[in-house]
């Protein structure tokens, strides 16, 4: 029988799974990131593979294979939660209450946890601020080309390209990085006393 007992995080409740449950939400969430990152490296170098040899075939089956290949990789995450009665936001702070629980942060003073936020705050800020120096090089490469006329058959510029998914990739890692570092930073407060 499912134990049905809850318990408050951050404001919410979230059922707290058994043994075997919890093993297969974590097992399953470890399997899920790993084909991402496997998918996501194939599909990069599927672009660079594409990028110097001039091939437009691979372009124009890259959105709808982008979007099976992500159903197909999700599907037995959700099947699970489907069957352990949880949502993907539940899934996520079971999750994180996990993963806090096995680093020994609950037994850490106030000012210690302040202090490991605070750390992990400025490392997502330094990282982020690396992306948006990235994308200013990218992208200031990529418009200073991409109005130039070149000769029929110049051979492909793979910096062209590559400037544009670097820029691209940059672009969309960015803000995400740096609000990651924000809420880093207002945890630390929090665990200070200042909000």
């Amino acid at each position: 029988m499912r134990e049905l007992s809850r318990r408050r995080s951050k404001g919410r409740f979230v059922r707290t799974l058994r043994p075997v449950e919890l093993d297969q939400l974590i097992r399953s969430h470890r399997r899920l990131r790993l084909s991402l990152l496997i998918t996501v490296t194939a599909i990069a170098g599927l672009v660079v593979f594409a990028v110097l040899t001039d091939s437009v075939a691979l372009t124009g089956i890259g959105p709808a294979t982008g979007v099976l290949i992500g159903t197909i990789l999700v599907l037995p995450q959700r099947r699970l939660l489907a069957r352990l009665g949880l949502s993907p936001e539940e899934a996520r702070l079971v999750l994180e209450m996990e993963r806090e629980r096995r680093s020994g942060a609950p037994a850490l003073t106030p000012a210690a946890r302040a202090r490991r936020e605070s750390v992990r705050g400025a490392l997502f800020t330094l990282v982020g601020l690396a992306c948006v120096v990235a994308f200013v090089v990218a992208a200031s490469y990529f418009f200073g080309r991409a109005g130039q006329t070149v000769e029929e058959d110049a051979p492909t510029d793979p910096w062209f390209a590559a400037s544009f998914f670097i820029g691209f990739a940059a672009a969309c890692t960015a803000p995400a990085l740096l609000s990651q570092a924000r809420t880093h930073f207002r945890t630390a407060r929090s665990w200070r006393g200042e909000d």
